[in-house]
């Protein structure tokens, strides 16, 4: 019994609504607990105004006076449930293999790692631009029926179909 309920919390895939409710009862409890919205990419620009704390970039020394907040732990707490699940799981690992995409594109390991860099720079920026990360947008800023979210979730649906059909028909050489 004991070892069933093991598997099915760390070693078994969850269900898509288990993760959608657990994201769904978080948003109204930072609103309770913080007074502000689930979102990832706010995370991302304390980690660089904790890496780079007299950083010439005037946004970042406006916006995170004092980067040491619950948004830091967050982002701790993804790479840290990772680490434990896999490890729990018997499938730690560092690995850079992206399945399908790694085979059908073959390039070395230097390529992949600057590819995918270079998508996270871009991601970042995107946030960056747009106001906030997908998770802000299309979870909060749905929920809370903002125009403007509404408009960048249907864009960043949009901008993800069209960036997918490009990556593999160029890069895949068309197979799915």
């Amino acid at each position: 019994m004991i070892l069933e309920i093991y598997s099915n919390i760390f070693i078994n895939p969850w269900p898509y609504w288990a993760g959608g409710i657990i994201i769904g009862l978080l948003v109204p409890l930072l609103y309770y607990y913080y007074n502000t919205a689930l979102g990832v990419s706010t995370g991302y620009g304390n980690l660089v105004k904790i890496l780079l704390p007299a950083g010439k970039l005037k946004w970042i020394q406006e916006k995170y006076p004092d980067p040491w907040n619950w948004r830091v732990y967050f982002i701790a707490g993804i790479i840290l449930g990772g680490f434990i699940s896999s490890t729990l799981s018997g499938n730690f690992g560092f690995t850079l293999d992206m399945g399908r995409f790694t085979t059908l594109v073959g390039w070395p390991t230097i390529a992949g790692v600057i590819y995918f860099f270079s998508g996270g720079l871009l991601l970042g920026l995107g946030a960056r631009i747009a106001g906030g990360c997908t998770s802000g947008h299309s979870i909060h800023g749905i929920a809370n029926l903002h125009g403007s979210s509404i408009l960048v979730t249907i864009f960043f649906l949009i901008g993800g179909i069209i960036a997918a059909n490009l990556v593999q028909a160029v890069l895949m050489g068309g197979n799915w």
